[in-house]
């Protein structure tokens, strides 16, 4: 429901008892009625005049209202200790963990890595790329290979394009350096490394370091 809607009156139907049953109880142990009843109230404030409406499910089918009954029968007993076993509890933990990493990331806008990826956990390797290549790429795609850093190790002066006397960067590799801009354009054109990743084919990016000289060395 858009509370921007001119609309000003709204009736939600529901075939579940026990969530209107919630919902009228203010069961606040519930983490949807809580969400349900903040909505409500920021739409009431609004001016919105929503109404919950019941309406029967399975009636007149012999099947389900055996089912139903059946479950209904169960409602009254007490509720007893039961082992579950730990793997029910993966989802949620994957979602806090993911949750509290992009939250963490977020915090990192000036790191070029997030210009790259600013979502975490989306990237799926191509596992139709050789191991060689697959390394290649993961390589470009942190901006960190051998040509471009190994002076870390070993002491030596940043590399230079012979072409623009600027730092040699995969960055500048990929999407600026004017002398391999015809080869560029022959198997791709990207406006930035975010784009050239999330809309350029793989093979696409491996072929033209191929093509270019630096395919051993990156």
């Amino acid at each position: 429901m858009d509370r921007r809607s001119k609309e000003k009156n709204f009736v939600i139907f529901s075939d579940s008892m026990s969530s209107l049953q919630s919902i009228n109880g203010l069961n606040l142990d519930s983490d949807l009625v809580q969400k349900f009843l903040k909505d409500y109230t920021i739409l009431a404030k609004n001016g919105k005049n929503i109404i919950l409406c019941r309406i029967p499910s399975h009636v007149g089918i012999l099947g389900d209202e055996k089912a139903d009954a059946a479950a209904k029968s169960a409602l009254p007993l007490p509720v007893t200790r039961m082992k579950l076993p730990a793997t029910d509890m993966y989802p949620r933990i994957t979602k806090l963990i993911f949750d509290e990493w992009q939250e963490v990331w977020n915090c990192c806008a000036g790191n070029k890595l997030h210009a790259i990826s600013p979502t975490v956990g989306d990237y799926k390797q191509k596992t139709w790329l050789s191991r060689r290549d697959s390394i290649l790429l993961n390589r470009l795609r942190i901006g960190h290979t051998r040509l471009t850093h190994s002076l870390i190790l070993s002491g030596d002066d940043l590399p230079e394009c012979g072409t623009s006397q600027c730092p040699l960067t995969v960055k500048h590799i990929l999407v600026e350096c004017v002398e391999l801009k015809d080869v560029r354009n022959k198997h791709f054109v990207a406006s930035s490394i975010k784009d050239l990743f999330d809309n350029i084919e793989a093979q696409k990016i491996i072929d033209f370091i191929k093509e270019t000289r630096f395919y051993k060395q990156l």
